[in-house]
């Protein structure tokens, strides 16, 4: 099997499957479509059942479990040293890392969709981050409120965390919510959701939410909600 820019293969078994990865590995990145099992030990442990997954396998050994929704991969392993071994009359995707120690198996269930390719990278430049906002304002908080100043920034909570931290001149707290583009409905939720948390530790606080511009729905969904809205822009 010769690879030009991207290889397909179809109904790969699971023993072709580990001359498959034995050949590619480190060579080029795998993407496997299958039914698999998955079993994580490590700093802790976890199971996920049957299911058809997607998998990735970087040619610097990270890899990725993906399901059918959801941004982030339900498992994943970074730089792992990745073999396949027969287990139990079954073939298992394994990745280990050794500091600290923790051991991704990947149980296959039946013949895969595989695609090989090789993968290239280019310099990244991001422009106008949204941690350059953050920076403008626990800089300059009277961008938000005249008169207001920096309590903390990034602050953790159960719901995620805080971009900006404020005293407000009546002394109450300004959660503010930073957006780099657009604030949409989903910035609108977050920032209610911190500020319930701390109305229920008893904190008298309000929320606002910064960004160079709003949706029409997000606008009235934290005017009904009592937030406030601020245009910034870098």
């Amino acid at each position: 099997m010769s690879l030009g820019r991207v290889e397909y293969l179809h109904d790969v078994t699971p023993e072709e499957l580990q001359y498959v990865i034995r050949k590619w590995f480190r060579a080029a990145t795998i993407v496997i479509v299958t039914k698999c099992r998955i079993h994580y030990s490590g700093r802790a442990a976890s199971e996920a059942g049957e299911a058809s997954r997607l998998i990735i396998i970087k040619e610097d050994g990270t890899v990725l479990v993906h399901e059918g929704t959801g941004r982030e991969p339900v498992n994943w392993q970074p730089k792992a040293q990745v073999f396949v071994r027969e287990s139990g009359g079954s073939v298992e995707i394994v990745a280990i890392r050794s500091r600290p120690r923790e051991e991704l198996r990947i149980e296959v269930l039946e013949p895969s969709a595989v695609l090989i390719v090789r993968l290239t990278t280019a310099k990244f430049i991001l422009e106008k981050s949204e941690k350059d906002l953050v920076d403008k304002i626990a800089s300059n908080p009277s961008i938000i409120e005249e008169g207001a100043h920096l309590i903390a920034r990034e602050v953790s909570t159960p719901h995620g965390r805080i971009d900006v931290m404020l005293r407000g001149k009546d002394g109450k707290v300004v959660i503010v919510e930073v957006k780099r583009s657009l604030a949409d409905v989903d910035s609108v939720y977050q920032l209610k959701r911190y500020i319930e948390y701390y109305s229920t530790l008893g904190v008298d606080v309000r929320g606002v939410i910064a960004a160079p511009r709003i949706s029409p729905k997000a606008l009235k969904l934290a005017q009904k909600f009592g937030l406030d809205y601020i245009r910034i822009e870098l």
